[in-house]
């Protein structure tokens, strides 16, 4: 019998009763709930091993800088082994990587545990945007949406739980391994339903234009696209802003208000909170009016430069926490609409396209984390951390002259014909 679905039936069935998009969806849900596990373990690692704030600022940039391996292996990985097999793979790895950080006997394996933790969630993303942008042609922006409110709402249960667990149990015992331990079966359960869902053939198809393109020439064909250039500089500064945000917020509200690590974790799950209503909405919006990706990324950059300021001179606990989530309401809509933009400028090479970008990102959100943890090690944390709003602010001023090029560009290129005529 065939696996393969005719090209008729596969765009008259119904979204919610395809596989692929509850794997999507579920992926999301996972990286979502994991992605943040370091920075909400950072009480654990000072108590445990000593660790300061530079080398916290070290961990977080061994996991960022890691991606830009998975950038520049995860294409060819994919278009070598096929989307099946390199995703199952990777999670198989995932899952290695939580038990050496749960295991880890001092800080020095912490850091290698970290690069290798980053590197199987930054390969994660770039598979399960690669899987979106070539199975769901159409309907990418509902769909890039809908995975990012499902990472929204992992990033609110995961950050909670974890930190919870390492504040109800006694760290010097080493009951948080434990929490480590637990979250490794999870993305062992996503590889079977992977390995189920993805039949080899619908794969191979999804992945075949790639497959036919040697690595290095589609390589060679997406760093030709000033578009690349252009894009890659905005998710620069977005990771930057993001990745010291994820990181240090939570040192500095611990320093500002003596909380614990329970509480200041609830500072990551608010902001993610925050990102699921802020993405819900969005897809509302989107799903009903034609917004431009530019105008939604330098709109909510621009309120999340004055949200992440005032959360830094916020007076109480409660108020930052509320100014957090609204800041991370207006964040939410940054990153999925730049996978919106790589995946409709470069169909047919998205595997490459993500993998290049999401290298890019994570190179930006190391060197927000270093830098603050650099700077916050020397002047105080809470100096270093004005670095988030001056990315974000930085991201908007840029992605705003961006729009007015283009508007000045096809002003001009509208008046052309018109003098032709005249």
């Amino acid at each position: 019998m065939n696996d393969e679905l005719p090209a008729d039936r596969l765009s008259a069935e119904p979204i919610w009763r395809d596989p692929i998009l509850w794997l999507v969806l579920s992926l999301s849900l996972v990286v979502g709930a994991i992605y943040n596990a370091l920075p909400v373990s950072f009480p654990v690692f000072k108590r445990v091993f000593s660790a300061t704030l530079e080398e916290m600022g070290q961990i977080q940039f061994l996991f960022f800088a890691s991606a830009l391996a998975a950038g520049l292996g995860g294409g060819w990985f994919i278009g070598h082994f096929g989307l099946r097999r390199s995703l199952v793979v990777t999670l198989t790895f995932l899952a290695a990587t939580l038990i050496l950080i749960g295991s880890a006997p001092g800080f020095v394996v912490v850091l290698p545990g970290a690069f290798c933790f980053g590197l199987a969630v930054a390969s994660v993303v770039v598979m399960t945007l690669s899987l979106i942008g070539e199975h769901f042609v159409g309907r990418l922006q509902s769909v890039y949406f809908l995975a990012g409110i499902c990472d929204a709402v992992g990033s609110t249960i995961g950050p909670a739980a974890l930190g919870g667990w390492i504040t109800n149990v006694d760290a010097t015992q080493h009951g948080w391994r434990a929490g480590y331990y637990v979250s490794a079966t999870i993305p062992l359960v996503l590889a079977v339903f992977a390995w189920r869902s993805l039949p080899t053939s619908r794969v191979q198809e999804n992945a075949g234009s790639e497959r036919k393109i040697p690595p290095f020439s589609l390589l060679k064909s997406i760093l030709c696209k000033p578009t690349i250039y252009a894009i890659s500089i905005l998710g620069l500064l977005h990771g930057l802003a993001q990745g010291g945000a994820v990181s240090f917020f939570g040192q500095l509200f611990q320093k500002n208000f003596q909380v614990d690590a329970a509480q200041a974790a609830y500072l990551l799950s608010l902001r993610s909170t925050g990102s699921f209503v802020g993405r819900s909405l969005l897809a509302w919006v989107t799903g009903r009016w034609r917004i431009s990706e530019m105008t939604i990324i330098a709109t909510c950059a621009f309120f999340s430069a004055l949200t992440f300021g005032a959360t830094i001179v916020s007076s109480t606990y409660y108020s930052g926490l509320f100014l957090f989530a609204l800041a991370g309401a207006f964040s939410s809509a940054t990153g999925p609409s730049l996978n919106s933009l790589v995946g409709a400028r470069f169909a047919g090479r998205t595997a490459m396209a993500f993998a290049l970008f999401a290298g890019i990102n994570c190179v930006g959100a190391a060197g927000g984390a270093y830098v603050i943890g650099a700077v916050g090690n020397r002047l105080g944390v809470e100096h270093g951390i004005w670095f988030v709003p001056f990315f974000s602010l930085s991201l908007a001023t840029i992605t705003v002259a961006w729009l007015l090029r283009n508007r000045l560009k096809h002003s001009t290129e509208a008046e052309g014909p018109q003098r032709v005529r005249q």
